[in-house]
């Protein structure tokens, strides 16, 4: 429980005013409970000495007095429900709404290296499985276990008061039935955290092999997907099937112990009757007081088992909660950059700590410049890339850009001023105006157009019939090699960056197509520097300097490693 008190008390603090009036609430609803049974009982009694009474009518009226007392406490207990769920469900829902953005504002911090750490079906797990059962606490645990709690204290308070000796033998079959039901449930939990797990692969195969279903249709075995995916499915039943067949017994249990303290009742009951030590009316609440704590009774084990799964979910929540990125940006920029420049100083890199790309690199590229690199695969181009623009930090030396080192500028500041286009950009499912937006949601249609047609886009996406409503299908699959990058570029120029960097974003295009992308670029971005990673000789005569070596950037003091 304790992971669960310090996951969900930051939430609960925010709204302890309306919770603490729906636990009144609830507290009221179920002491009402209680009169129904016992107006029953003095009904029953009223009815075998009626001789007491003068009249018929008298008796008539007594009657109707306790029945209209039930029908309106039944109108106020029906009413306090409303305000019960209307309090208690409120609550949950603003604790689930409020816990899924810190999630989210989570996995958005971490930068790509940290969020590749994790599966996708996972990271799915998340917010699917362990958010709806950390709800299945907030809710139905919260709800139904204040019920159960103030219902039983309620009704074993009552019936002890009202005769101790035939309350203990009512309840203690009952008593019985609790490390039963907890055994079951422990057991059940067993098996769900399998479940679970069979669950989160299965998902991570969909995730992973949905996006490139024809691809690896084309190049897998035939039937090798469908077998893989009814292995996992069949696991994945077999799991549930075997959680169901714990669970089925519950409730059967649940019956007969409560058919024990209802017989236990009525013997018991019906010979103290017999030597007046009880009324008929007495025994009779009994009894309805036991088919009241059927479903509290009932419910327990069921909530223990909601408790233990959203107690193993916080667990993994505060984990993933306190999992920090590997890339910390300030809250505030210690400065502005003075310019669009580069310099970086002693800079070095190692895949996995071990083998180092490069070491003890130096070098610049001033503000304005319009560099190309065209190296030999492996050599590290496009580490260097996403080094330059803070995708990944160095192991070694510093990175400046505009005079402050890279660390020390915020996240917007540095994807505002500059833009990477990687080789695979990402794009998601949706319209063509909807990935645009998605790098400034208030940008307006004149805008998308302008930048759609200095990345060379317009004129084909215009002849479109939905034009920029077009549907490119999930992860961007139903356009080509050529147009991703082309969006991507787009997508980028909507920042208005004064730094850009463009890894074989001109690999799958024409020689037509890139000469009017960079004579867009000189005509709109001739003040921004570049940094292009390309092997297209066509891109040559719009830069001011083709490298072939990091040497060339600073040539004292450079080591570089090949792989």
């Amino acid at each position: 429980m304790a992971a669960l008190i310090r996951l969900l008390f930051p939430f609960y603090k925010r709204y302890w005013g309306l919770f603490l009036l729906g636990v009144g609430i609830v507290a009221a609803v179920n002491a009402l409970a209680l009169l129904p049974g016992w107006a029953t009982g003095k009904i029953i009694d009223l009815l075998l000495h009626t001789s007491a009474y003068p009249s018929l009518s008298a008796i008539l009226l007594s009657i109707g007095g306790y029945l209209a007392g039930l029908w309106g406490l039944s109108l106020a207990r029906a009413l306090l429900t409303v305000a019960m769920r209307l309090t208690l469900v409120v609550v949950s829902r603003r604790v689930e709404r409020d816990h899924r953005a810190l999630l989210t504002e989570k996995l958005l911090s971490w930068d790509l290296h940290t969020l590749h750490t994790y599966p996708v079906g996972e990271l799915m797990t998340y917010f699917t499985e362990d958010l709806n059962r950390l709800r299945n606490f907030t809710g139905p645990v919260i709800l139904y276990g204040l019920q159960v709690l103030f219902l039983t204290l309620f009704t074993a308070g009552f019936m002890i008061a009202t005769h101790p000796k035939l309350a203990f033998l009512s309840i203690a079959p009952l008593i019985l039935l609790l490390p039963l039901s907890y055994f079951l449930r422990q057991k059940a939990l067993r098996l769900g955290h399998k479940q679970q797990a069979a669950f989160a692969r299965l998902s991570a195969f969909l995730q992973q092999i949905y996006p490139y279903l024809r691809p690896l249709r084309a190049i897998s075995k035939p039937l090798a997907l469908t077998r893989e995916w009814e292995r996992r499915i069949n696991h994945h039943t077999e799991t549930s099937l075997a959680v169901a067949s714990v669970e089925g017994y519950i409730q059967p249990l649940t019956t007969l112990f409560v058919s024990l303290s209802l017989t236990a009742v009525m013997i018991y009951g019906g010979l103290a009757v017999i030597r007046g030590e009880l009324t008929l009316g007495t025994v009779s609440a009994f009894s309805m007081y036991l088919l009241q704590l059927m479903f509290p009774l009932g419910a327990l084990g069921w909530l223990i088992s909601l408790i233990q799964q959203a107690r193993a979910s916080a667990e993994r929540l505060l984990t993933l909660q306190s999992i920090q990125p590997r890339l910390h940006f300030p809250q505030v920029s210690r400065a502005k950059p003075a310019d669009a420049g580069w310099r970086w100083e002693n800079l070095g890199y190692a895949h996995e700590q071990s083998f180092w790309l490069f070491r003890q690199l130096h070098g610049t590229i001033p503000s304005g410049k319009k560099v190309a690199l065209s190296m030999p695969m492996g050599t590290g181009k496009t580490t260097l890339a996403r080094l330059l623009a803070r995708h990944i930090d160095p192991h070694e030396g510093q990175i400046y850009f505009g005079s402050v080192p890279l660390v020390a500028l915020t996240r917007t500041e540095l994807r505002q001023n500059i833009v990477y286009i990687p080789q695979q950009p990402l794009l998601l499912s949706g319209s063509l105006v909807e990935n645009l937006r998605l790098v400034k949601p208030d940008a307006t249609f004149r805008e998308l157009w302008q930048v759609l047609e200095w990345s060379g886009l317009a004129e084909e996406i215009s002849a479109l019939p939905k034009g920029l409503w077009t549907d490119i299908g999930i992860w961007g699959q139903q356009v080509s090699g050529g147009q991703r990058q082309r969006l991507a570029l787009a997508m980028g120029l909507l920042r208005r960056p004064q730094a850009l960097i463009l890894d074989e974003t001109f690999a799958p295009l024409d020689s037509e197509k890139i000469n009017e992308i960079l004579i867009n670029l000189r005509r709109h971005y001739d003040h921004a520097t570049w940094l292009i990673i390309t092997h297209r000789q066509e891109v040559r005569s719009f830069v001011d300097d083709w490298l072939v070596s990091f040497q060339e950037f600073s040539p004292k003091g450079n080591e570089i490693g090949a792989r």
